[in-house]
Parts: C-alpha cells; structure tokens; sequence
C-alpha cells in the first residue's frame, strides 16, 4: 500500500511481519514524513520476521510450482 493511501486512509499504526529490499514499507518512512500527508503512521517492522519471510516463501514458491 502506498504511503499517501495509508495517510488518507488515516491509520494510525502500519505493522508487518516480513521485509523486502524491493518495496519494503520500511523503506518508504522517508515518504511519511512529507509535509503534504494529511496524517502520518507509527511503522512497525519485523514481526515474527522468520515465519513471515517462510509463509510468504511457501506460498510464491507454491504459485509458481
């Protein structure tokens, strides 16, 4: 989800479990912090990271087999 959506969206916190280098919402705090967002979320990352990261293995890996 993209930054703006979240913002309008006005939540107030954004947790996930498993990054990814490619689009991780981790990298997008930078774009939180913009002055034009009519509100701004606490992100929280990491949760359970290594059963997230397994799921998300299993069931790409699933789709593509």
């Amino acid at each position: 989800m993209c930054a703006t959506a979240i913002s309008f969206a006005r939540l107030r916190r954004l947790y996930f479990g498993a990054s990814d280098e490619k689009a991780a919402a981790s990298s997008m705090v930078p774009a939180f912090s913009a002055a034009h967002l009519p509100s701004r979320a606490e992100i929280y990352g990491g949760l359970s990271e290594r059963l997230a990261s397994q799921m998300l293995k299993d069931f790409f890996a699933a789709r593509r087999g």
